[in-house]
């Protein structure tokens, strides 16, 4: 089973980055841009969601409810730092930081919060990162970038990777506490961000207009496709161990980078290819240290 977990992985890690180039074609889309696509994202699961909710019941609905509450909040940081940062910067640069960010947050987390300390392949694996960091944010006067959105890449990069890390965490102690449905909470988030994002999406709702009719197609893929990377990595998890699953996950970043080249036309993309798989090698050994 291990050999299709991979493969699950590996058509999630397309998705994922797929989704995040179709983002980044509506850099400009904000806030309600990322509502569209959660209202999609949020029907597309509502079935399942459905079923789960009759089938397992609620035992401790306050409990629930504000542990939803706060995951939508730390997801919709991510989703609108996200589409803030692509506005700002090149997905070659903001995808593969943020994707480096967040393990190493989880560790500086474990660290602080919990005592743990890590061993020497993982202090390696930190610099490892770091180094891969400087590669994909260095400057070239005579590339397609200027050192203005090198600046805001490694700064949203950073923030998205902290939004990242604070959203995992959350979500694990809450599954984990409240014995829920990974999927089950997922889908309660969904509707969450839905609902605590609409007061500000409805706000300019001639903009909301223009935005759908101009980019109907990216909202239906990204609220297609987040979906579904997510729930795939959650069947990938039940067939085969997380030391096969992690590793996989960082395919992405390589995807994501060919989306950049591909689709968007983005320059620099050698350099920061680079320093993609320098960052991933650093992530590999933080998860094995």
């Amino acid at each position: 089973m291990v050999p299709l977990g991979v493969l699950l992985v590996a058509v999630a890690a397309v998705a994922h980055a797929g989704w995040n180039v179709c983002a980044k074609r509506v850099s400009d889309g904000g806030a309600g841009f990322v509502w569209l696509y959660k209202i999609v994202g949020s029907l597309l699961v509502l079935p399942v969601g459905l079923v789960l909710l009759f089938r397992e019941g609620l035992v401790d609905l306050p409990a629930v409810l504000l542990a939803v509450a706060v995951g939508a909040l730390f997801q919709l940081a991510y989703y609108v730092l996200l589409q803030l940062g692509y506005a700002k910067s090149d997905l070659s640069v903001i995808y593969p930081l943020s994707s480096g960010m967040a393990p190493l947050f989880s560790v500086t987390a474990a660290v602080v919060l919990l005592g743990e300390r890590p061993g020497p392949l993982g202090l390696v694996g930190v610099l490892v990162v770091v180094v891969g960091v400087v590669i994909i944010s260095a400057y070239r006067s005579t590339g397609d970038s200027t050192r203005t959105a090198k600046i805001y890449g490694v700064a949203f990069g950073t923030l998205i990777g902290l939004a990242n890390t604070a959203a995992t965490l959350w979500d694990k102690q809450a599954v984990s506490g409240l014995g829920l449905s990974p999927f089950l909470f997922y889908w309660g988030i969904s509707v969450f961000e839905v609902l605590l994002l609409a007061p500000v999406a409805l706000r300019d709702r001639p903009r909301l207009r223009r935005l759908w009719t101009h980019n109907r197609r990216e909202v239906l893929l990204v609220g297609v496709l987040a979906p579904t990377a997510y729930v795939i990595v959650l069947f990938a998890l039940r067939i085969a161990p997380v030391s096969v699953i992690a590793p996989a996950k960082e395919f992405s970043v390589v995807m994501a980078l060919v989306g950049a080249w591909l689709f968007l036309k983005e320059k620099e993309l050698a350099r920061r290819f680079v320093g993609a798989l320098v960052v991933t090698g650093g992530v590999l050994m933080l998860t094995y240290s």
